[in-house]
């Protein structure tokens, strides 16, 4: 089912002028702080070279290791049984992630702008509305059109259940505060079949609930689905050691402690991938906030120029053609001295290449 609804609105030559006017001080903060975002992106820890650094240990036996960084690769276990009170009867599992979606009204919305000749602006904004599965219902006071696209709340919320104590080995670890992943899904049908008073039927990997089927859901239908990290999984923890406990690890002045499945190089392999992956995140972030902060601080010329449409249209595309390479070259040289700078052995490294060059350079300049 999808409902759609436009609406045209229109701005003066005035207000766009006046709304450009209010993005310059706005495009020169985002283009500073696209600085801060990439060098912060350089600065951070990889705790991939952390977690190699560290001293590796029998699960076998907490002795020997008091304050250093180590690691411990064997079973985590936990002599208490876990469960979920309205899905999952206790048993052999050290963390159950409940996720749970909704049958749910989703609202998407797309604009199209037209520039008038004397500068103003016509914008058409459509609204569509089609019933889907999400995890983040929202309520109807959050759309533009809430009249026929209530929501009703979710009756059973997404958790997450973790045993107040576990181990790696003989390592003790206080998993309540330590991040791992849960990637085993349990069969839905070793899974109870009421929770809150809604009565659940399998459905492929889900539980579903609710007045439809699965086939043709209903408002406010719900599924469930588990995840689980189960007792005697083999894993890798990453600590300090502190008796016959793993801690967090203070590295520049924050706390870290890891969980990883598998074993110490596929959980170093992890961390790295994570390190990567986060270091695109950042940079493309950085990259997209100085472009976008270069294109608001030009704006007013853009708007401007739109008494005749033809002019403020090769205006934008003339801006946005000279500010894309400016803000590249910016963000890999911005880039470039932040790796540098963090990094104490590529920094001397530079140091002594330039000062080599510097060297041969000034033997070869001719005598006066």
């Amino acid at each position: 089912m999808t409902d759609r609804f436009a609406e045209t609105t229109h701005s003066s030559f005035g207000q766009n002028i006046l709304r450009s006017l209010v993005g310059i001080p706005i495009g020169v903060l985002l283009f500073l702080a696209s600085f801060v975002v990439l060098w912060m992106t350089e600065g951070r820890t990889d705790w991939s070279r952390v977690a190699g650094q560290t001293v590796v240990t029998s699960p076998d036996r907490a002795t020997g290791a008091d304050g250093r960084a180590v690691s411990v690769t064997g079973p985590v276990t936990s002599t208490e049984a876990l469960g979920d009170p309205e899905f999952v009867r206790p048993g052999p599992f050290v963390a159950l992630h409940r996720e749970v979606e909704q049958f749910a009204w989703i609202e998407r919305q797309s604009s199209n702008s037209r520039n008038n000749t004397g500068g103003s602006t016509s914008t058409q904004t459509t609204y569509t509305y089609a019933t889907g599965w999400t995890a983040t219902p929202q309520p109807a006071s959050g759309f533009r059109i809430p009249a026929g696209h209530e929501n009703p709340p979710m009756a059973v919320p997404s958790a997450r259940f973790v045993v107040p104590r576990a181990a790696v080995g003989v390592w003790n670890v206080d998993l309540s505060h330590v991040g791992f992943d849960a990637s085993d899904t349990l069969p839905p049908t070793t899974l109870q079949r009421t929770g809150r008073g809604v009565a659940f039927v399998p459905a492929g990997d889900h539980l579903f609930g609710g007045t439809g089927t699965p086939d043709a859901p209903h408002l406010g239908d719900l599924r469930v689905r588990f995840r689980a990290l189960r007792s005697g999984t083999v894993v890798t923890a990453f600590g300090q050691a502190a008796g016959a406990s793993l801690v967090p690890l203070q590295v520049g002045g924050a706390p870290w402690i890891r969980v990883i499945s598998g074993d110490r190089p596929q959980a170093i392999h992890t961390l790295a991938t994570e390190y990567t992956a986060t270091g695109w995140i950042g940079r493309v972030v950085g990259f997209v906030m100085m472009w976008i902060g270069m294109l608001m601080f030009l704006g007013p010329v853009s708007t401007f120029l739109n008494v005749l449409p033809m002019l403020g249209s090769a205006s934008r595309f003339v801006t946005m053609l000279v500010t894309f390479p400016l803000a590249l070259v910016l963000t890999a040289a911005t880039i470039v001295v932040a790796m540098l700078a963090h990094s104490v052995a590529a920094l001397v490294v530079t140091v002594a290449v330039l000062l080599g060059l510097f060297v041969v350079l000034a033997r070869r300049r001719p005598a006066a």
